[in-house]
């Protein structure tokens, strides 16, 4: 592991953020670093990569619980037509390469890149303000956003993410019939124009047996359990975990 010692970066973030609020944060480095043993509250979590203890452990979230996102489902025609374009001029849509790995990941499962390790893609932000724009609404985590598609035949197979204080969202954006996601086993589908929210530290999986594309658009967003103060240090050790990991 490539991280300065914990009572370091605490020593930092404790002259920056102020004393109070930051139990959790310290903990989170304690474990990260081997000295203590996390106490997880899902038997069922597999934050293999970032633990962060303490908040709410289940595989989906009820989009009703975020008042961002009827904003985000209120811009799908705009984020569509974005979508649209991008395939009309032949974007660029590359196999999904794990920042962690570099490995490729699934046959079928392609992407178009917004941002990544909360390094923003410019050009791709100024050919779709609109989808900008809804991000912007919502508290977007330092992992990734991207427009990503599945072709007929693919199965993305179970797997996780690793990381807990963040949730992975998708909005619906073509959805064919016979499609279908996964999590801790509990099966669920896209619409068009609807959000998913849940924990990738679960298994998960998705497919589409349809005949036609599936796109969505996929982003992180911070666990809502975090307090500002929270986020505001994971935000300050993103480059210690990127260093460290390859990615959050």
């Amino acid at each position: 592991m490539a991280l300065a010692s914990t009572d370091e970066l605490m020593s930092d973030l404790r002259s920056r953020l102020g004393d109070d609020g930051l139990d959790r944060v310290e903990e989170c480095l304690r474990i990260f670093a081997g000295e203590v043993e996390p106490t997880y509250l899902h038997d069922d979590q597999e934050p293999t990569r970032l633990f962060f203890p303490g908040i709410e452990a289940r595989p989906w979230f009820g989009p009703e619980r975020f008042d961002w996102v009827p904003i985000v489902e209120a811009a799908f025609g705009p984020i569509r037509a974005e979508l649209d374009a991008l395939v009309s001029e032949q974007a660029r849509f590359s196999p999904y390469e794990d920042p962690h790995t570099k490995e490729l990941g699934w046959a079928g499962w392609e992407t178009f890149s917004l941002y990544r390790n909360g390094v923003v893609d410019e050009d791709a932000w100024r050919r779709c303000p609109a989808t900008v724009a809804a991000l912007e609404a919502t508290p977007h985590g330092p992992r990734e956003a991207m427009f990503t598609t599945m072709r007929p035949g693919t199965h993305i197979t179970p797997h996780t993410g690793g990381a807990n204080p963040v949730l992975t969202c998708h909005l619906g954006l073509i959805v064919p019939p016979d499609c279908g996601i996964g999590v801790n086993g509990d099966v669920r589908t896209w619409q068009e124009g609807k959000c998913l929210v849940f924990d990738d530290s679960f298994m998960h999986e998705a497919w589409n047996r349809g005949p036609g594309m599936r796109a969505v658009l996929l982003w992180d967003v911070w666990h809502p359990d975090l307090s500002p103060k929270e986020i505001a240090a994971l935000e300050i050790l993103l480059p210690q975990f990127v260093k460290a990991m390859g990615g959050f």
